[in-house]
Order: C-alpha cells, then structure tokens, then sequence
C-alpha cells in the first residue's frame, strides 16, 4: 500500500471534489489494488470483486461533488465498497434461497409424480387386468415378453390379422381405462 500522509490525502479529496483529472487517476491509481482486495475478501470470487471495484470508483465519481474534504475520502471510498459488497453477498443469498425453493418445490413435484407413477401403475396393472382372456394374453406376450405379432399368432394358434385386431382392440380398453392419465 503506498503511503500519503494526511496533507496529501487532504489534498488529493479536493482536488478530486474539483473533478481534477490528475487527482482522480492518481487516487484511482492508489486506491483501486487496495479497494480490489478488500471486495476479493468479502467475495471471494475475482470477477466479482473487479466488478465490484469498478463499480466503486464510478459511484464514489458521481458523488464526488458531495465529499467533504475534512471527512477522509478514503473511508468514503471503503463506504461504497462495503455496500456494493454486502449488497451483492444480500443478492447472492437470495438467489441462493430462491434455488432451494426450487429444489424443494422439485422434490416435492418429483414426490408427487412418484405418487402419480404409482396410482397410473396401479391403474394401468387393473386395466390390464380387465381385459378380455385373448386380448390380454395378446398384449402381455407382445408389450411384456416381445413377441412378434406372426410368433403371438404361432403361439396362441390364431392368424396374424387376429392378433392385430386383439391388440389393436386391448390398446382401445387401456386407453379409455387410462384417458385421465393421457391428457
């Protein structure tokens, strides 16, 4: 950290109320590594900081005007800094609340969509159930065993054309069973 004394510092702060273009560089100048680590502290996170102390210097810039020189700017510029600093950590915990809002919300849909697979699976196994004999025999051996409809038709010894009009007449009775689950 360089070192100015307390006539220098007096100094530079009017100078920099009079928006002196040399005062405002060598403050910047002097300041921004210091004002950089200290928000690096706070955040832990360098392109926060960078941005943070960019964002320092242009707010402690627009209100320049108001320094009183008797007052440290230096502590002024710390100020702003804390703030910027404190606001950003306040932003990120609320972010942070909203995302576990989120996974409580998701855990709670996904505990609801559990409960839902679990009453369509039950439904579904009832509706498969409540088929007729030959429609379900059809519709087990193709959508649970993977037969082919010419190996149904070899096993059940029927034609193919039945085993098409059987499966074809079982999706028609699960669908209606299970409409409430399809829309």
């Amino acid at each position: 950290m360089q070192s100015i004394n307390t006539k220098n510092l007096y100094d530079i702060c009017l100078s920099l109320k009079e928006r002196d273009e040399k005062a405002i560089k060598d403050f910047f100048l002097l300041m921004q590594p210091q004002i950089f680590y200290f928000l690096y502290r706070y955040t832990s996170v360098k392109e926060v900081a960078e941005d943070l102390t960019q964002e320092t210097f242009v707010n402690f810039l627009c209100s320049v005007e108001n320094l009183n020189p008797e007052k440290s700017c230096v502590s002024y510029l710390y100020k702003i800094a804390r703030n910027l600093a404190m606001n950003h950590l306040n932003k990120k915990a609320q972010i942070t609340s909203f995302n576990e809002e989120d996974t409580i919300l998701n855990l709670s849909n996904n505990i609801i969509g559990e409960i839902e697979a679990s009453f369509l699976l039950d439904d579904y196994q009832k509706a498969i159930n409540a088929l007729p004999e030959r429609c379900k025999a059809t519709f087990l051996l193709s959508r649970f065993s993977g037969f082919d409809y010419s190996e149904i038709a070899e096993i059940m010894d029927v034609s193919v054309q039945t085993v098409k009009n059987q499966m074809n007449k079982a999706l028609a009775v699960l669908r209606k069973r299970l409409v409430k689950y399809l829309e």
